[in-house]
């Protein structure tokens, strides 16, 4: 009888963490370099040497340049979304939430390259329509229905939910570039929280 080989799962162990290793070495060093170069400054082949790794392992793990940056971009938005959840979780007020969670993201947003590889390049690299669906999944999405809520328990004053999102964020968007260029990013992060913090509590029910 013919004895059956049994899968050696420690080394299937080994190749799923040297794969992950793979993975995540790519990812560090393409979002370093996109941070500093933008997408069209870097060619696969500079991702690759900086990584140490061959073309094939790119396509293999992010099928190419783009499918890499959307990895990178979904990292960063990742990363966003838990300082923002971290410091909404630090106040108990609905509409402090709001804007505790506003300044977070502003703050996030005051580094050069996450605000690069966010707000410059994403939706160039990716197109306007699949940019909001990352930011969807991330953040929107969430941030909609937290708004929502807020108004159905009478916090909020009513507004169409979709409008006062796509406002709020927007305006959190301009507020990130304009303090990042700022001669003092610090002082205008500052300004950009409390003005936009200003806002928000004004929308509260009377």
């Amino acid at each position: 009888m013919k004895e059956t080989k049994q899968p050696d799962i420690e080394t299937g162990n080994k190749q799923d963490e040297r794969s992950r290793r793979t993975s995540s070495r790519i990812l560090t060093e393409a979002r370093r370099l996109f941070a500093e170069y933008g997408f069209t400054g870097v060619s696969a082949e500079q991702i690759v040497a900086t990584a140490g790794v061959t073309r094939g392992a790119l396509y293999h793990h992010f099928d190419g340049k783009k499918g890499l940056f959307r990895a990178v971009l979904n990292q960063v938005q990742t990363e966003i979304e838990e300082r923002v959840k971290n410091a909404v979780a630090q106040v108990q007020d609905p509409m402090e939430m709001l804007i505790a969670g506003n300044n977070e993201f502003l703050a996030a947003c005051l580094d050069p390259g996450l605000q690069r590889i966010l707000l410059t390049e994403g939706p160039a690299v990716l197109g306007w329509e699949e940019w909001r669906a990352v930011d969807e999944d991330h953040v929107q999405g969430k941030y909609r229905a937290f708004l929502a809520k807020l108004m159905d328990n009478g916090v909020l004053r009513p507004f169409p939910v979709d409008a006062l999102a796509h406002i709020i964020s927007g305006a959190a968007n301009e507020a990130a570039f304009w303090a990042a260029r700022a001669e003092d990013p610090e002082t205008a992060l500052a300004q950009a929280q409390s003005t936009m913090a200003e806002m928000i509590r004004a929308l509260r029910s009377e």
